[in-house]
């Protein structure tokens, strides 16, 4: 997969989409999480917009999979590259987003404290996905060996137990929990199978395969997956009379099949709009690809200070209007985020944080 004739534009697509997806998760948040407080129209739009953007942290890390596992490299080259890439990023936000912290909501926050969220992740919400990053960069070199001497069978069996057990059962303790109440739990300690490793090894194999075939019949997947996860969620949230995200777990059945066909859509997608989008259209998107993670450290800052109003003005997504306004408030967000990274990265000391 080092064949620099491969055409990679998808991959600079969809870095550029899901973290676009990313902040609209984020701004939808404010209006989803809080059904019966506002119109039920208001409650849908962010509920469509949500639905939507579902996913997007699944597809980021299947990306990670999909370029890093191909690759072959010594131990100390794989480190040295990665956790130059995440550890300086990750001490330097967290050192910011605890002076945040401190600044606008804990005055009294101290070092100990401080010290202890730090390591524990609980310094901001979004920066959890450093952590995952992390660990999956642990097992890459192992994970590397795995798909090397993996047949095509081999790697299937893996995704499929992977969706049976981090997937299907947690989806069937969770629905039995809220209706069935038999206290039925099917644990099967299989740890290679836990969590979202199963998604760094989807994102190889999507990209490995051929999967041209399947081309058409994924967007009636990806549409059907859309529709339940909305459907389902207001159906439970209108049953329960509290918002429920049974459907909306990043590791709900739907929300694997919607990440993946998702992921095929846009690894299909790619050499067509390369070929008709402009050259202007195309350095667009390769710039928005290499300023994603940026946009990912940054755009909870950006989140904050309109929502709260600091420079003189609120916009937010639980405004009147929500569906022009959840858009419109990610669009801001992303955009301005967008544009002060691009800043940093022209400055030499501080463009390695981003």
């Amino acid at each position: 997969m080092e064949n620099r004739s491969e055409n990679l534009f998808w991959v600079d697509i969809a870095r550029a989409a899901v973290m676009f997806g990313v902040v609209l998760v984020h701004i939808s948040a404010d209006v989803i999480t809080e059904w019966g407080h506002f119109p039920k129209g208001w409650w849908w739009a962010a509920n469509v917009y949500d639905s939507l953007a579902r996913g997007c942290v699944p597809v980021f890390i299947m990306l990670s999979g999909a370029l890093l596992l191909p690759k072959t490299e010594s131990y100390r080259d794989f480190f040295f590259k990665r956790f130059r890439r995440i550890l300086l990023p990750s001490v330097v936000w967290t050192v910011l987003y605890l002076l945040w912290k401190k600044q606008f909501y804990v005055p009294e926050l101290g070092f100990s404290e401080a010290f202890r969220l730090a390591l524990n992740g609980g310094v901001h919400f979004h920066l959890w996905f450093l952590y995952l990053i992390a660990g999956l960069y642990l097992l890459t070199p192992l994970l590397r060996v795995l798909v090397a001497h993996a047949s095509r069978r081999d790697l299937l069996y893996l995704l499929i137990l992977w969706f049976l057990v981090s997937s299907v059962l947690p989806f069937w303790e969770g629905w039995d929990k809220l209706f069935l109440h038999t206290g039925l739990h099917f644990k099967i300690p299989a740890e290679l199978t836990q969590g979202f490793v199963g998604y760094f090894v989807l994102g190889y194999f999507i990209r490995q395969t051929d999967t041209v075939m399947f081309r058409h019949s994924v967007y009636g997947v990806w549409a059907a997956c859309l529709f339940i996860c909305m459907i389902g969620t207001y159906l439970l949230s209108r049953h329960f009379h509290s918002f429920q995200m049974l459907f909306y777990d990043n590791m709900a059945p739907n929300g694997v099949l919607y990440a993946a066909s998702f992921f095929m859509i846009l690894k299909h997608a790619g050499p067509w709009l390369e070929t008709h989008l402009s050259a202007g259209w195309r350095n667009l998107v390769l710039s928005l690809s290499k300023a994603s993670f940026g946009i990912y450290l940054i755009h909870p800052m950006t989140l904050d200070i309109l929502a709260k109003g600091r420079w003189g003005f609120v916009l937010k997504g639980d405004m009147p209007q929500p569906i022009l306004m959840i858009p419109l408030t990610t669009l801001v967000i992303y955009v301005f985020s967008f544009f002060v990274i691009i800043l940093i990265q022209k400055i030499p000391v501080l463009k390695r944080i981003v």
